[in-house]
């Protein structure tokens, strides 16, 4: 016997109507996720987690508009559906609570990756520095200070210096700079990197957490269907 007013049947079977629409979509997000498989690739792990979590909200909502209503208005077909989300639900919290370890060990590993990956390319941008560096420093007479000039620019037709010796000293002074600018954009873009994954991870570790403690309870809170 249903317990609620006839005239509220409409408004409860538009809810769980958009609720199972949502779960609908909800599915197709997470397989979406998943799809190509990267597993063992600690970007596309944490990336993955990022947006397991990011997209959440959606079977949540779906959920709760899914079971709203208990046991009134209900066919027996439908009783077996709610026990199969309810029990997604649960299956949901832990798998989330699961992604927590593998969200932290990730962090770490993309921390030393783009620490790794920076330093490789600063240090192929300063190993060329001071190679043109080291062959100014040998170029001792004007023809060979125009020569090297010259290879540095092989598609501009160089003309001949006239105070190579004064150009040799400026390039030198200037390769010193950039060396210098270098170093210091290279821990600009490592702190601000680290500062970056450290906020995502945060986010979505957290989130992680959350999320597990929401479908959990939802799991808990339908017992009625199971």
């Amino acid at each position: 016997m249903n317990n609620l007013d006839k005239d509220y049947w409409p408004s409860i079977f538009n809810l769980r109507l958009i609720g199972y629409i949502l779960l609908i979509l909800s599915f197709i997000d997470v397989v979406n996720i998943f799809i190509p498989f990267q597993f063992t690739n600690p970007v596309w792990e944490f990336q993955m987690i990022g947006a397991l979590v990011e997209h959440a909200p959606l079977p949540l909502i779906g959920s709760i508009f899914v079971f709203f209503g208990e046991m009134n208005y209900r066919r027996e077909v439908e009783i077996y559906l709610l026990n199969f989300i309810s029990w997604a639900a649960l299956l949901a919290g832990i798998l989330f609570l699961l992604l927590l370890p593998l969200g932290i060990k990730n962090t770490s590993r993309i921390d030393n990756q783009n620490w790794v990956q920076i330093a490789n390319h600063s240090s192929q941008q300063i190993t060329q520095m001071q190679q043109i560096k080291k062959v100014l420093s040998k170029a001792t007479t004007n023809q060979d200070i125009n020569q090297i000039i010259k290879s540095l620019n092989p598609q501009e037709n160089t003309p001949e210096l006239k105070n190579p010796q004064d150009v040799k000293s400026q390039l030198l002074s200037q390769i010193g700079q950039l060396e210098k600018n270098t170093n210091n954009q290279t821990q600009l873009v490592k702190n601000n990197t680290h500062k970056q994954l450290i906020i995502n991870s945060i986010k979505w570790n957290l989130g992680a957490l959350i999320c597990s403690f929401a479908f959990i309870w939802i799991w808990r809170v339908t017992k009625w269907a199971r």
